[in-house]
């Protein structure tokens, strides 16, 4: 009985412990998320370009034959690598991007990308359900692995939402297209 209970306390240490790290996780993460919205509010203003702060956008406007028109608009703010010892140095990546979709409802979502490695770490996205109430979702990564999301699974919502980590990697294709076009 002893044996048990110590398995038990020791089984529940472990949860407590790992649940722990998760939320330490998702802390660093928001933490990140914060001072991405701090810069990001600066955009085109003089200490904006005063700090070499870099971003594109981009817009889209589709007439899809039964969806009728599609317009979108994608701020992407990038990171520029500074390391000189590297292959990477003065390569744009990714790090923060702001992506408003419009048709017969809106869509909104941030992407917000790891500097160090540029794998997506968080994704919020806004979007109305079919019922008319606005849904919302938060997903965190670590090492492009879903860490949590909240809440788990969003369903019946006006939009087909597309996986975060195929709108990353669509991104970061496109911000690696900067080199070849003269950046």
């Amino acid at each position: 009985m002893k044996k048990l209970f110590l398995f038990a306390i020791t089984l529940l240490m472990t949860q407590f412990a790992l649940a722990q790290t998760v939320d330490s996780k998702i802390n660093k993460i928001r933490e990140l998320y914060n001072q991405a919205q701090e810069v990001a509010k600066w955009k085109n203003t003089d200490e904006w370009m005063e700090h070499g702060c870099y971003s594109f956008d981009f817009s889209s406007r589709i007439n899809y034959a039964g969806g009728g028109v599609i317009s979108t608009n994608t701020e992407v703010f990038i990171d520029v690598s500074d390391d000189y010892e590297g292959d990477n140095f003065n390569m744009p990546s990714p790090w923060f991007v702001r992506e408003k979709s419009s048709r017969a409802s809106d869509l909104y979502r941030e992407l917000l990308f790891d500097t160090k490695t540029g794998n997506l770490i968080f994704c919020y996205q806004r979007c109305m359900g079919e019922s008319g109430n606005m849904v919302e979702q938060r997903l965190y990564y670590e090492k492009g692995k879903l860490l949590k999301a909240v809440p788990a699974k969003i369903e019946n919502t006006m939009y087909s939402l597309s996986d975060p980590l195929d709108v990353a990697k669509t991104i970061k294709e496109m911000v690696n297209s900067l080199s070849s076009l003269g950046y």
